[in-house]
């Protein structure tokens, strides 16, 4: 094995073991290799499992990663070792997607799988998985199934346990003073009354504006959808598997539909 791949291994090694120690929704089950070459992790994130012709949640998911030879400038294989419902995953494979470059670390190739098991990344234009792809073109408005952040830098807020949180200090006892009499007060005079403004002098009534829902935009280049917030409307943003520039319509106003 060259002293090169030796060291991108045991970089992704240490940067992995980093991200998944601080991240609260991952777990480094098993990790094979001096340094490691094989990786299994368990996913603690809400996506569906199909049993019995039945769509069912499930929050639990193992993924095993091996790197070829050839890595980093072939792609790691992903493969998933527990069922799971979705376009772009199929029993022996996880579409991962046909931009692999090989400066692209392993954690964030992890990461990126998050996504797509949260729903939160998935393409139905070229699926590994029919069925699914045609379920998430009829149940847009339910995704993405979790809302997990991926990145080490926003972490999951509903993941910190109760017990993380510290008990409030308990106060010292304080020994008791004895009562003072109550003091005197003698009560103000009533205001006096005040006349109503006339009915063209009252302030406006302010309209309330509700937030615009988002907008569903596709990745000419992978043809990965994804939901944007409408703010974003008339900007350009990246597609986080091929980079490709996305042009995010504007919206007019009124509109309730991207």
């Amino acid at each position: 094995m060259s002293s090169v791949r030796l060291r991108r291994l045991q970089a992704d090694f240490e940067k992995l073991s980093d991200f998944v120690r601080r991240h609260p929704r991952l777990r480094l089950v098993q990790a094979e290799g001096q340094p490691p070459e094989r990786y299994q992790l368990e996913y603690r994130i809400k996506s569906l499992r199909q049993a019995d012709e039945e769509l069912v949640p499930v929050k639990s998911h193992m993924v095993e990663i091996s790197l070829p030879r050839n890595y980093p400038r072939t792609p790691p294989q992903c493969r998933m070792l527990t069922p799971i419902f979705h376009p772009n995953i199929a029993p022996h494979a996880i579409c991962i997607g046909d931009h692999w470059a090989a400066g692209e670390p392993l954690w964030a190739m992890v990461a990126r799988i998050g996504e797509m098991i949260a729903y939160q990344s998935y393409n139905t234009q070229s699926p590994l998985n029919g069925e699914a792809a045609r379920w998430v073109d009829k149940n847009l408005d339910r995704l993405p199934l979790d809302g997990v952040s991926m990145t080490i830098d926003e972490p999951d807020s509903a993941a910190v346990s109760p017990s993380a949180v510290p008990a409030p200090p308990v106060a010292a006892a304080v020994p008791a003073r004895p009562a003072a009499p109550a003091p005197s007060f003698k009560l103000a005079p009533p205001p006096p009354p005040v006349k109503p403004a006339p009915l063209d002098q009252l302030p406006r009534a302010v309209p309330i504006v509700e937030p615009a829902p988002p907008l569903q935009v596709q990745c000419p280049g992978c043809k990965t959808r994804y939901r944007v917030s409408a703010e974003l409307g008339a900007r350009r943003v990246r597609c986080k598997r091929c980079q490709t520039v996305i042009e995010i319509p504007a919206r007019s106003p009124g509109s309730d539909s991207p």
